[in-house]
């Protein structure tokens, strides 16, 4: 069957095979870049060709649009000639290909790969190109004349659409996008001469003693070719070189072109400056750039270390060396302005959150150096290193079979759930508390649950993540317990220890005079059989408040952790902490029932330990929340263990009914004093 006499027959077809559903009209007025009418034409003789091939012809489904009988397709897949490919790419950009159903980013970028590739493109030209509409060609146009580097622009010709400007600006662009250019055109190019290449940038590599990576490789080898083809047409001005110009890698690049009979030290310095932005995997002792960069290297991780309260090794060390091979191509890159495109940029910001800020204050002394700052996508690069050295370390330790539990601080909410978890679920390892920045850069081949206290990225080891209540009712234990069965930590619900259960059997055989008491009696139990912990000291600076006027959340915190502030305990900075905690990851220190646990890390601003107890007599919100707040506990620990008494003994006031209905009632500052002492949250 040939169709190549149907104008548009062709691109009607390969619409209706690809598809597994039903294409609607509408899709093939935009595909084909025609009107309804034509689509029509076209649909009637292709038909006549299917019905004179004895094939069903198009099915017309009434409101919704046209398929291909399923006999009709398969006929037309097995009937279908050899996929042609182009060998070079003016051939790509001739009109012979066609490059429909893209994505409208993708078909942009692609549009302006090909203004730049032909001497002139009409807008006839381009909707076949394309298979669009002229008003989406013309709406795609608009969008790329504001999306431009500077010095480059679209205007008009006698013969079509032309890009003008600095040359080197063009071939900068095409690099900077060849990836994702060469994942949308490879499959219609085929090179005879991709080895030669491939062979010329291996002699480099024996050349300078670097060895590039092979995504790098690969990229430089379809670029050369590219930019070999380039030059045919569209060369570089002449440049006066300077002595530091010439290195062994520019004189590597301009034999090549020279066996190429391109004589040019411009080319050949372009040539030069491109191979150097790529990544290496190893980078020769004798390269320039290594004393200079070691040093640099050093200064980031130190900076690091400060920003993040780590100990990585500054100097000597793996991470050093492998930072000082990256910071190699990074410092060309930003050197000759190529602005690198990191795919993962987006997901690294999401999944290391907390840990991309950090290293974005860490490399301000390569900022300093270079005199410009790096951007996200470079940032990106710089901070899988850093997460990969934490990961290799032993932050923080490990056990075998175990939960962990996280929060925002690694401190206080999550202390009081993983006292309830440890509780519930004695043969159960929960370790933790863990904060987020921790939580980006462990390793989790032990970890077969996470459960934390406030929202988490899921974890790119697929490990589950579950965010709970810092006080779990009852169907969020249920939810936690089948979390823990699903992954064989229990084997069912009913082997963890309920507390309710173990009430119900208790009443069965006695009396329970003080049904209450027994409850936190066996809490404590528990909980003390399987954390054996000794008990630890309350001592430190406490201070107990009433306010009577309403307030916002912000200012409820500022008046809450005052007075503390008054006595050194903590400093202003700490108070700043919770308030930016806050906005970030909501209302997660509200645990219930109207209390807000504020508190931050340690590193924060805490000098002496030290308890704030603030009941608000008008409650309020944080914002985009609805649980209202009374009672602001804050929390000024100096480690992971001295407060844990206090944050005991307040867990159970809350679960204490009585006690949180005096604390709804209480009008002065002594009966408030008075109540904590009921709960011994005072001495």
């Amino acid at each position: 069957m040939n169709l190549t006499n149907i104008q548009h027959g062709e691109q009607l077809v390969n619409e209706l095979v690809k598809s597994d559903a039903t294409v609607p009209l509408t899709t093939l007025i935009e595909h084909l870049g025609v009107s309804r009418r034509s689509v029509f034409y076209t649909i009637n003789r292709v038909n006549e060709e299917l019905t004179a091939s004895s094939l069903d012809e198009i099915e017309n489904i009434r409101g919704i649009g046209y398929r291909l009988p399923v006999a009709t397709k398969k006929a037309l897949l097995v009937a279908q000639p050899a996929r042609r490919t182009a060998t070079t790419y003016q051939e790509l950009f001739a009109g012979n290909f066609h490059f429909a159903s893209l994505e409208p980013d993708d078909r942009r970028l692609l549009a302006f790969f090909c203004l730049l590739s032909r001497p002139a493109s009409s807008l006839t030209a381009l909707m076949k190109l394309f298979a669009v509409s002229k008003n989406t060609i013309i709406k795609d146009l608009d969008y790329l004349t504001g999306q431009l580097p500077a010095g480059l622009a679209i205007h008009n010709s006698s013969k079509g659409k032309q890009v003008s400007g600095d040359e080197a600006i063009k071939r900068r662009w095409v690099f900077e996008n060849f990836r994702q250019l060469t994942k949308l055109i490879g499959q219609q190019l085929t090179f005879t001469d991709s080895a030669h290449f491939r062979d010329q940038l291996k002699l480099l590599e024996r050349i300078t003693g670097n060895a590039f990576t092979d995504d790098s490789l690969n990229l430089l080898a379809r670029f050369t070719r590219w930019l070999i083809e380039r030059q045919q047409t569209h060369q570089l001005p002449p440049r006066k070189l300077a002595s530091a110009d010439y290195s062994l890698t520019f004189t590597w690049a301009a034999s090549f072109l020279n066996d190429l009979h391109i004589s040019s030290a411009a080319e050949a310095m372009f040539l030069a400056e491109i191979v150097n932005t790529q990544a290496f995997q190893h980078v020769g002792a004798d390269n320039p750039m290594i004393p200079l960069l070691r040093p640099i290297a050093s200064q980031m991780i130190r900076r690091f270390n400060e920003v993040a309260a780590v100990e990585l090794p500054t100097s000597d060390h793996t991470l050093n060396k492998k930072l000082t091979v990256h910071l190699v191509s990074t410092y060309y890159r930003v050197k000759y302005h190529i602005n690198y495109r990191n795919p993962l940029v987006n997901q690294i910001k999401h999944s290391y959150r907390e840990t991309f800020e950090l290293v974005k204050q860490a490399v301000q002394p390569f900022n300093q150096f270079t005199g410009e700052a790096l951007s996200d996508d470079e940032i990106a690069l710089i901070t899988v290193y850093f997460s990969g050295a934490l990961r290799n370390t032993d932050l923080p330790a490990k056990e075998k079979q175990s939960v962990m539990v996280i929060c925002s601080s690694g401190i206080g909410t999550s202390e009081l759930l993983i006292s309830q978890l440890r509780s519930r679920y004695p043969g159960v390892s929960f370790v933790g508390p863990y904060n987020t920045f921790q939580f980006e850069n462990l390793r989790y081949q032990s970890i077969k649950l996470v459960l934390s206290t406030i929202s988490l990225p899921q974890m790119p080891e697929r490990v589950p993540v579950m965010t709970v209540p810092v006080i779990p009712g009852e169907a969020d234990w249920q939810q936690i317990g089948a979390r823990l069965q699903d992954a064989h930590l229990i084997e069912s619900q009913h082997q963890a220890i309920q507390l309710p259960t173990l009430m119900d059997i208790i009443a069965t055989h006695t009396r329970i005079v003080d049904p209450q008491g027994l409850e936190n009696d066996l809490k404590a139990y528990l909980n003390n059989q399987t954390q054996r912990q000794p008990h630890l000291t309350t001592n430190g600076q406490t201070t107990v408040s009433l306010v009577n006027q309403p307030v916002t959340w912000q200012e409820a915190l500022r008046f809450s952790m005052n007075k503390l502030v008054a006595t050194n305990a903590i400093t202003g900075q700490y108070v700043s902490k919770i308030i930016e905690l806050t906005k970030t990851h909501g209302d997660y220190m509200a645990i219930g029932k109207g209390v807000f646990l504020a508190h931050a890390t340690p590193e924060a601003g805490v000098n002496e330990l030290g308890f704030s107890y603030t009941f608000f007599r008008h409650p309020f919100c944080v914002d985009h929340s609805d649980k209202e707040i009374s009672f602001v506990v804050g929390l000024a620990p100096v480690d992971q263990r001295q407060h844990l008494t206090t944050l005991s003994r307040l867990l159970q006031c809350i679960q204490n009914e009585q006690w949180m209905g005096k604390l709804k009632k209480v009008e002065q500052v002594g009966e408030l004093t008075a109540l904590l002492r009921e709960g011994k949250l005072l001495e």
